[in-house]
């Protein structure tokens, strides 16, 4: 049975009475809440998502697969994905931040769409599979070309932060192309036709690096927007998807580089995971509850947990536990984990 409990900082989460079994884990939770492991041994995993009967879904974007969890066990469900390093240093040529998979969504109960993210800027798209097997299994939307003049603009790529739309028709996708144009793409379910539809430079917002979606039952879509990696100036902003125009927008006083959100049911609150991002190691990450003050724009920021490492996407299972993904003690390694919070 669900039910919310007021906790630490006047802070509502969504919370459970029975915790997950597996190994605690201190990331500096307020009390009483508690954290444990799901799953480990994962390379830079990238999403967490559930599936309607509420089989828990991750993308282990490193290892170019999507596995499923159940009962303690982890099977692969999607295999094959191409990977590519997201940094390549200039002077040294080494190579780091691993990646594959991005984002996943269930359409329904048998449907998944994934982003197949490691073939490179202006060659992505969102695949949807209708049950296990190998990558090319998979019905690919198109790819999304250069939208403006700048020579570095190769096209949409490193796409990420997958939603559905209330209605189940359409896929929200966070595009990470060139900065002379963030987009945000639709990706409809029936034609498979992926397109660039709101752009924040075009809107006049100059913070990019768009990281996930929510689609809002009232047809409005929030967008995560990271900003510049360790400055404090990410985003979150209301578009009216129909107008392609601007409703509200928040700042986040004290995230750094948030990376996921999940909304909370049922109230006005979101929980944003704060990865704290760094070049060159992984650093303490953050959990907080946000809300969007219809009477200001700047959110109300409560940290819940301050000691993760490297948080990138967050979801709430069907009976109200929040989920995380994280990149562990290091990237591009074995690191990478799942963790669970819940009350004791």
């Amino acid at each position: 049975m669900r039910y919310f409990r007021r906790i630490g900082l006047g802070t509502v989460l969504l919370v459970t009475t029975a915790a997950t079994a597996g190994d605690a884990i201190d990331i500096g939770l307020v009390v009483p809440l508690d954290a444990r492991v799901v799953v480990d041994g994962l390379s830079n995993p990238s999403c967490v998502t559930f599936r309607p009967d509420g089989t828990l879904t991750v993308c282990d974007s490193g290892n170019g697969r999507v596995v499923l969890v159940k009962d303690g066990q982890v099977t692969d469900y999607i295999t094959g994905f191409k990977t590519e390093y997201w940094k390549v240093d200039a002077e040294t040529g080494k190579q780091s931040f691993k990646l594959g998979p991005l984002s996943a969504v269930w359409v329904d109960q048998d449907t998944l769409a994934v982003t197949n993210a490691g073939l490179g800027d202006g060659a992505e798209t969102v695949l949807f599979f209708d049950g296990a097997g190998t990558v090319d299994s998979g019905r690919a939307t198109n790819s999304v070309g250069p939208t403006t003049d700048d020579a570095k603009d190769k096209g949409e790529g490193n796409l990420t932060g997958l939603s559905l739309s209330s209605d189940g028709s359409t896929i929200y996708v966070a595009g990470q192309g060139a900065d002379a144009a963030t987009w945000i793409l639709t990706a409809d379910v029936a034609s498979g036709k992926l397109s660039p539809v709101l752009s924040a430079d075009r809107a006049g917002i100059e913070v990019n690096s768009p990281m996930a979606t929510i689609a809002e039952k009232d047809g409005s879509l929030l967008v995560l927007y990271s900003g510049t990696g360790g400055k404090d100036d990410g985003l979150i902003v209301q578009w009216d998807v129909g107008k392609k125009e601007v409703i509200r927008k928040w700042t986040l006083p004290g995230l750094t580089d948030p990376m996921g959100m999940v909304r909370i049911p049922f109230n006005d609150r979101i929980v944003v995971v704060d990865n704290n991002w760094s070049l060159t190691e992984v650093t303490e990450g953050r959990v907080a509850i946000v809300d969007l003050n219809a009477d200001s724009s700047e959110a109300n920021v409560r940290i819940i947990a301050d000691g993760l490492r490297g948080p990138v996407s967050c979801a709430l299972s069907p009976d109200g536990k929040l989920y995380i993904a994280q990149l562990g003690e290091a990237f591009d390694s074995d690191k990478g984990q799942v963790i669970v919070i819940s009350r004791p």
